[in-house]
């Protein structure tokens, strides 16, 4: 891989997205991978490509609901011209869990793509 340089990002209310040079979708899909993994994340459904991430128990979550330490996100890693743009978009909401767990999700996702931009830069 060579050196692979972050060349833009956009944010809306539900997702980010971040474009990098540099990398394949591969190299990029690995790094996303084992950065999830390490947060304690698991692939719940689809590839590394385009799938769903989760930690926590979904059945714990209908039952608890705030009180159960649940987060999902949808992530996408595809070619943008001669780029890799990864979309990173929240899975839930958090807002049935009320102010505070929406602020749990709104911090997480925050987080989650400050280290999806240092592990895939370096």
């Amino acid at each position: 891989m060579s050196k692979v340089v972050m060349v833009g990002s956009k944010t809306t209310k539900e997702s980010h997205t971040m474009v990098f040079s540099g990398a394949t979708v591969d190299e990029v899909a690995d790094k996303v991978a084992l950065f999830m993994a390490g947060r304690g994340y698991r692939l719940e459904s689809g590839t590394k490509e385009q799938g769903v991430y989760g930690r926590g128990s979904a059945g714990a979550h209908m039952m608890l609901g705030p009180l159960a330490r649940r987060q999902k996100y949808n992530i996408t890693i595809v070619t943008e011209g001669e780029n890799v743009a990864v979309v990173l978009a929240k899975g839930m909401s958090g807002i049935g869990g009320g102010l505070l767990s929406a602020h749990k999700v709104k911090k997480e996702l925050q987080e989650i793509i400050s280290g999806l931009q240092e592990t895939i830069l370096s």
